[in-house]
């Protein structure tokens, strides 16, 4: 009895999850119980000789009886926050400089921890977060809500005094609580957080477990159906973990530094008890999701705040947040190998029963791997450690000596070093010419770099596709493409462009004179208005400087018996030429043949993905490329390319994205070099392209 007067409040949370556990069990029952416990409760309420008894059973006689009245006449009225107001607006401002300065799909999940949009990021990203068992990273819930509020109350604590970093722990939460929106889950999420965070900062576990009892207790009753509401599970027990976790964890990890010690208590606590909640709803567990959770979680407060202050500053001025925006890239990128990786190891993720009563063994499990687990780890590791210096007889050596601030300088020093060394790693400049012919399925998208410009043509018919594949091939400090070029008007050429005028900061858009109409052209015109970016119609004839390179246009001509012009392009810079057909319809192939001297050129991409033409053969022995590049999709519903165009190209050296991935080629000196699969991104998915062929 000692114990329930330290928290008086646990037997009112115990009576009302009494209650709402029977109503979804036994809706009938819920009443009588709810009856039977107000009586008891009640009774030993005014049997108790002190104050303090009297609190505890009366409260608990009030929430059992909301709970009961709860389970018979419903759930108070519900609310929806989400939208109220200009919140709206104000999260729509702040995504927009992340959308702008943070590529994809580092973006995605930038704005799904900080604005809560999930949406943004795509399914194979999300499907790996899911195999890694790092899902609730991205999940507006208790887990990373409660992250948010520890990490600033365990920042701050002994600093300050605690009714200081309480109330800033707390308009944190609350912040953070109005920008991913007000939804009920987020209410509940931020409720728990605070209560979480107010514990730590006055360091009085009696006060902060009344705190959550008083939580539950009001949830509870309000709304019994809340018992089975995953993110409620998830909020409680990863507020539960990080008090009644956190100091133990803290304890068994006491032979790690202090800074690497708390962080890593804190997120075990708050990730360890919700692992059977997510197995047993699921009936999925993640065999590498505590190593993953273990480099992953650590990640999440620093994203977080460099991605807020990114948005923030980024509203005011897109230059100023250049620089916190290439940490939050750089962050976020870290976090999407480790969650990529993990997924990608052999027995990442099995299939387990789900149910209440595999939910129960699991938390056996955890709570044995609690228990006995950092004992063994820590024997078996100090076994090994002997074992091998034993072996390796290494000799006495005297420790060196660096003050504080030259450990801090080296360790700056390194992170630059190997920071420098990765991006000319990743993002090498090009020498010369270098051409992508990127994979975005059933389209065209080809990226051109000349001397420090960027030309794209066509974007494909996905615009996450190809945002995901400009960001994989561009630099993350890449934000402007210089010219974008649209072929002709339809979705598998223009949808992605859409996505890259939102995104991108754009120099030019070109498009063919005579430009077909529809959606996709009304579409295209209304985002170049509302980018305020130049536009140019051009025909054959214009040429245009991109660097030190000289953009050619060969058609349309003006020809009145070509139905849907499309731009033909010819690229030159010294000994590197490529023709890009787009969708050429025969006739304007057959014009284009007049002139044949005008499309001799290295590199080729035959017309509409390799369909069929009569022209096929003339245009290759025109064009006596070196290499030929097809942008097409996997198992396309036209039968791109036909064997016909295949046979034409006979035995030049032929890419295509559905085999080969995003490819690229280089100019160096009088050599053409090929690399297939150039970015590493996993192939699209499949998906309908809205139109038919175009007429021939």
């Amino acid at each position: 009895m000692t114990r329930v007067l330290q928290a008086p409040l646990v037997a009112a949370a115990a009576c009302a999850l009494a209650v709402a556990f029977v109503s979804r069990i036994a809706p009938l029952g819920a009443p009588a119980l709810a009856i039977g416990l107000t009586a008891a409760c009640a009774w030993l309420a005014l049997a108790s000789n002190d104050r303090a008894r009297r609190l505890c059973w009366s409260a608990a006689a009030v929430f059992a009886s909301l709970a009961g009245v709860a389970a018979v006449i419903g759930p108070l009225p519900g609310f929806d926050l989400r939208h109220a107001g200009p919140l709206d607006a104000v999260r729509d401002a702040l995504a927009e400089p992340l959308r702008r300065l943070i590529p994809e799909p580092e973006g995605g999940i930038v704005r799904g921890i900080v604005l809560g949009e999930r949406a943004s990021v795509d399914a194979d990203l999300s499907a790996a977060f899911a195999r890694s068992g790092t899902t609730h990273l991205l999940a507006i819930s208790g887990f990373n809500m409660t992250l948010v509020a520890t990490g600033v109350a365990i920042v701050m604590r002994g600093r300050v005094p605690p009714l200081v970093t309480a109330v800033t722990t707390l308009a944190c939460v609350i912040a953070y609580s109005i920008l991913v929106g007000l939804a009920p889950s987020v209410i509940r999420a931020a409720l728990m957080a605070a209560v979480a965070a107010c514990g730590l900062a006055f360091g009085r576990r009696g006060a902060t477990v009344n705190g959550l009892a008083l939580a539950v207790a009001a949830m509870v009753a309000a709304d019994p159906s809340t018992v089975s509401d995953v993110g409620f599970l998830l909020s409680a027990t990863a507020t539960g973990g990080l008090l009644f976790l956190g100091d133990p964890l803290s304890e068994r990890l006491a032979f790690l530094p202090p800074a690497i010690r708390e962080g890593l208590a804190t997120s075990l606590a708050a990730t360890l008890p919700t692992l059977p909640i997510i197995a047993a709803v699921f009936g999925r567990v993640s065999l590498v999701s505590p190593l993953a959770n273990l480099v992953a979680v650590p990640l999440f407060a620093p994203l977080m705040l460099s991605g807020a202050a990114s948005a923030a500053i980024g509203v005011a001025s897109v230059d100023l947040a250049r620089v916190p925006a290439l940490v939050t890239y750089g962050l976020a990128l870290l976090l999407r190998v480790i969650v990529e990786w993990s997924a990608a190891l052999p027995l990442a993720a099995l299939a387990v029963p789900d149910g209440p009563l595999a939910g129960l063994l699991y938390a056996g499990l955890v709570a044995a791997a609690v228990r006995f687990g950092p004992g063994l780890a820590l024997g078996s590791a100090r076994a090994f450690a002997s074992r091998a210096v034993r072996a390796l007889r290494v000799p006495h050596v005297i420790p060196l000596s660096f003050g504080r601030r030259a450990r801090w300088a080296g360790a700056i020093l390194v992170a630059i070093v190997l920071v420098a060394i990765a991006a000319t790693q990743l993002w090498p400049s090009a020498s010369g010419v270098r051409v992508r012919a990127l994979d975005v399925g059933q389209g065209d998208a080809f990226l051109i770099e000349v001397s420090g410009r960027t030309l794209l043509v066509d974007g494909g018919p996905d615009p996450a596709r190809l945002l995901a594949e400009l960001g994989a091939s561009l630099p993350p400090w890449t934000r402007r493409i210089d010219v974008v070029a649209l072929t002709h008007a339809h979705a598998d050429h223009a949808n992605g462009l859409i996505g890259v005028l939102e995104r991108y900061e754009v120099g030019l858009a070109i498009e063919p004179v005579g430009l077909n109409p529809g959606p996709v052209a009304a579409a295209w015109s209304e985002r170049i208005a509302r980018s305020g970016v130049p536009r140019r119609a051009v025909a054959a004839g214009v040429r245009m400087r991109i660097g030190d390179a000289t953009l050619m246009v060969l058609a349309p001509d003006g020809d009145p018996r070509v139905d849907v012009p499309s731009l033909v392009l010819r690229l030159d810079r010294g000994a590197f030429s490529m023709l890009l057909m787009g969708d050429a319809t025969e006739q304007a192939q057959a014009d284009l043949l007049l002139a044949k001297d005008s499309l001799a050129t290295r590199i080729y991409v035959p017309p509409h993905h390799g369909a069929a033409t009569p022209y096929a053969a003339a245009l290759v022995d025109a064009v006596r490329p070196s290499a030929a590049i097809i942008s097409v999709g996997a198992q396309n519903r036209y039968g791109h390319p036909t064997p016909e165009t295949l046979a034409a190209l006979g035995r030049i050296p032929t890419y295509r994205t559905d085999r080969d991935g995003t490819v690229e080629l280089n100019q160096g000196g009088s050599q053409l070099f090929a690399r297939t699969h150039a970015n590493g991104l996993p192939p699209p998915r499949g998906g309908f392209i809205p139109h038919a062929p175009p007429t021939r």
